[in-house]
């Protein structure tokens, strides 16, 4: 999973974010790192519970609900950050500038919350995992060791040389000039934007068809 649907949904987004954001090799690892801890103790978490609660309550909310909600948060977010690092840091909107200091420059917090999101949205493969935790589990632990080594699979993925090669990119010789970085990094500022509107309307689309 962690070299095909995994990768296909948190590639575009960790490597747009790294692109705009880190300038180093070293600096899209440690990216990868936060990210992928972060992914990893959710999804031991969330296995961790279906352990304890069964199938009964990951039936309700995998399938009789398909996670609107947590959908329209992570693609709200998503969005948000895309619009930080197209503002900058020296936007004159004081509120902006400040979140995009805490959260772009200072960015391990963002790393988390976006590792957390990604790993509980509930994709196919989230949604495998835990119906089999459900069904062959039979004490919390054995949900706790399955899930864990789910996200260990997960984890070893060809992500994490992406991660290091996208940090190559910001000392290319055409984006050492300061204007031409900081257009590049709108555009993958931009790129991640129009990852999470699509998220966004794609939620809303489904949520009003179910209607």
């Amino acid at each position: 999973m962690g070299s095909g649907p995994c990768l296909a949904t948190c590639g575009p987004i960790l490597i747009s974010y790294i692109a705009a954001t880190k300038k180093t090799p070293l600096g899209g690892l440690w990216s990868w790192f936060v990210f992928t801890a972060s992914r990893f103790f959710i999804t031991v978490f969330l296995g961790l519970l279906a352990g304890i609660a069964g199938s009964e309550l990951f039936r309700r909310f995998y399938w009789e609900n398909p996670g609107y909600a947590i959908w329209l948060f992570g693609g709200i977010f998503i969005a948000f950050l895309g619009l930080l690092i197209i503002l900058g840091k020296h936007t004159h909107i004081n509120l902006c500038s400040k979140l995009n200091q805490s959260l772009i420059e200072h960015d391990t917090k963002s790393l988390i919350t976006l590792g957390i999101v990604v790993g509980i949205l509930p994709c196919l493969p989230i949604i495998g995992i835990f119906s089999y935790i459900t069904m062959a589990s039979t004490h919390y632990s054995q949900g706790v060791l399955m899930s864990a080594a789910f996200g260990l699979g997960a984890a070893i993925s060809p992500l994490l040389i992406l991660s290091m090669l996208t940090g190559y990119i910001p000392k290319l010789k055409p984006l050492q000039n300061e204007k031409t970085l900081r257009l590049f990094q709108r555009i993958c500022g931009g790129i991640l934007f129009l990852l999470g509107v699509h998220i966004i309307s794609r939620t809303v689309m489904e949520y009003m068809g179910a209607l």
